[in-house]
């Protein structure tokens, strides 16, 4: 598609391309402003009738307006090709994330999810369902803030009844349940393509694997996925239950709405990043949030259906075989005012009453003293009325106050070590701006300043490593070998190090966070910086593996020192493996030199 302009755009490079359409970066001519353009597949504007959907689609989508929302522009068609222009995102999709094989952790998969939910809540407010959430349409931008892209294509493609080139419309991987019977679509259908996409997230790999489409339609509709926890073993049993509820194929068993999902998210990171002190036995931090579930709502699920809850909780069976049941006066009454006993046979005669005569002052002192507990009753129960308005008061300004500096700093710290490398200082952002500007005299402001730091580092290191990916050659030479070593630490940590420590040799002159060497391409002053940063954690992690792997490596190559005279071949097997195995890593420099000597004293082969 070679194509300069459409409409008032002029086309600029290619950000994107599938089986709808193709994505390009934009100019608008008179006004200068950057967008995305989107121009789809030319053959949709042959189907009869496209057009007018097209047309009364995307105008009911330029109404949501809302930060989580990728803005629609407009629409037109210019040279036979319909296009439509929206906001232009500088950063990478989730799907571009996941194929950079990065992990999320819990703490940025319910972040993302919580944002994920406030942009839906807008949507579904307006009567539009996405239809085709998924990692591809879901943007990070530079402050990792989510975008959803694409709203509504996937209901005017779908009610075409028209299928993407090699495929069925949208993502089968997050698709429903529903939407893969052809059922009726509602806003509980994009929970469970939420629910997909958390999962991936934090599995790093979709709830199902199929061969073909027809096959992974099959498993959406019938199919139970795997624990997450069996991929990520630090997610929490919380959230592990929410995403089973997501990915519930009765779409009743899911949340009521979006709203509810996400308060609900909050209050789990919440109560998941605040320690629970221990003070008996059963106080188990990790069921703390399930009794305070259970204690405020009466179940740990208070959004689940009945479906959840086990057999013996539904049945409240009840019994007359252990009540005492007194004689009633409906009881038939046997001759001389006996009554019938249970199994037929008379009770014993009952002597008659007494005479009996009260005054009037004795009925009223009666009275007053059967009045009396009930008063007394009255005032206890109003008592305890009144303690308990005041302690719901109590526990309302303990929730709405502004939390402490003792609770802003156990949620800080909580996160700091939840995460040594800063990642998971992200879903404490808030919290350190908040401490910063809230108690500056606070004696802990330098450890919670040097928090701070850490995720500065962190956001740049990714904003980083997200342009040596979109901007290429127009990097500065260093940045660009920076990237590489980014890259290379996923697989190879040892030969990433070595890179680094020779980028940092290069510009051994320039004093770390200092601005780089002058450049056409203008690189970030910050590079320096972030790879001692990322040197210094790799050496550790060199030093963790050396720390557990040399041991075993110096007993076995005390193995073939022992066998080097009765067994010289198999001697000589475990030296050649040493080398051949570690002689890349540094740590094992040492073991690998021997076992060489070793290998070259031995004999080539054995002899007879």
């Amino acid at each position: 598609m070679n194509i300069e302009r459409l409409g008032p755009y002029l086309l600029g490079k290619r950000l994107g391309r599938g089986g709808m359409g193709t994505v390009f970066e934009a100019v608008h001519d008179s006004t200068g402003e950057r967008a995305a353009v989107k121009v789809l597949n030319p053959q949709l504007a042959l189907v009869e009738g496209f057009r007018e959907r097209f047309e009364s689609e995307i105008d009911s989508l330029k109404r949501l307006q809302h930060e989580g929302i990728v803005r629609l522009y407009g629409f037109g068609e210019d040279q036979g090709l319909l296009f439509y222009s929206m906001e232009l995102v500088d950063g990478a999709s989730l799907d571009e994330e996941l194929g950079a094989q990065r992990r999320f952790h819990w703490r940025e998969t319910l972040s993302i999810a919580i944002q994920v939910c406030k942009a839906l809540k807008h949507a579904h407010d307006h009567g539009v369902v996405h239809r085709d959430i998924k990692p591809a349409n879901l943007l990070l931008t530079a402050e990792e803030r989510v975008k959803i892209a694409d709203f509504g294509i996937a209901r005017l493609f779908g009610a075409s009844q028209l299928t993407s080139v090699g495929g069925v419309l949208g993502t089968a991987d997050y698709m429903s349940p529903e939407q893969a019977e052809g059922k009726a679509i509602t806003e509980r259908t994009d929970q469970y393509s939420l629910g997909c996409v958390m999962y991936a997230l934090l599995a790093g790999r979709p709830p199902f694997r199929a061969k073909s489409i027809p096959e992974m339609l099959q498993l959406q509709r019938y199919a139970e996925p795997e624990p997450v926890r069996r991929y990520a073993a630090d997610v929490p049993v919380q959230l592990e239950q929410l995403i089973q509820q997501l990915l519930s194929k009765d779409p009743q068993a899911r949340f009521p709405n979006v709203l509810v999902l996400a308060r609900h998210m909050e209050a789990m990171s919440k109560a998941l990043s605040r320690p629970v002190p221990r003070e008996d036995p059963d106080d188990d931090p990790s069921l703390a949030w399930e009794r305070g579930q259970s204690e405020a709502t009466g179940s740990a699920y208070p959004d689940a259906t009945v479906g959840h809850a086990s057999p013996s909780a539904l049945r409240a069976e009840t019994s007359d075989s252990d009540v005492h049941n007194a004689p009633t006066l409906a009881e038939p009454v046997g001759a001389a005012g006996s009554r019938s006993a249970p199994g037929g046979s008379l009770t014993r005669h009952q002597p008659p009453a007494p005479a009996r005569f009260t005054t009037v002052d004795e009925e009223r002192a009666q009275r007053r003293a059967a009045q009396r507990p009930t008063r007394t009753a009255f005032v206890a129960q109003l008592a305890g009325l009144i303690g308990g308005v005041a302690l719901v008061a109590a526990l309302g300004w303990r929730l709405t106050r502004p939390p402490s500096a003792d609770r802003l700093y156990e949620t800080i710290a909580a996160a700091a070590e939840a995460d040594s490398d800063g990642e998971g200082l992200r879903s404490a952002s808030r919290e350190l701006d908040e401490f910063v500007r809230r108690f500056p005299q606070d004696p802990r402001i330098p450890e919670i300043e040097r928090y701070r730091e850490q995720l500065q580092l962190v956001r740049r290191e990714r904003q980083l490593r997200l342009r040596t990916r979109l901007s290429g050659d127009a990097l500065h030479p260093a940045e660009r070998l920076y990237g590489a070593a980014l890259r290379l630490a996923e697989t190879d940590p040892d030969r990433a190090a070595a890179l680094l420590e020779a980028l940092a040799a290069l510009y051994a002159d320039q004093p770390r966070g200092a601005a780089d060497a002058p450049s056409a391409a203008g690189a970030s002053p910050s590079w320096l910086l972030l790879a001692h940063r990322k040197l210094e954690e790799l050496r550790a992690q060199a030093a963790a593996a050396a720390a557990t792997q040399l041991p075993e490596l110096r007993e076995r190559l005390a193995v073939a020192e022992r066998l080097r005279s009765e067994q010289p071949a198999t001697a000589r097997s475990i030296a050649r493996a040493l080398v051949t195995l570690y002689a890349d890593k540094p740590w094992a420099a040492d073991v690998v030199q021997k076992a060489q000597a070793l290998a070259a004293s031995l004999p080539t082969e054995t002899p007879d």
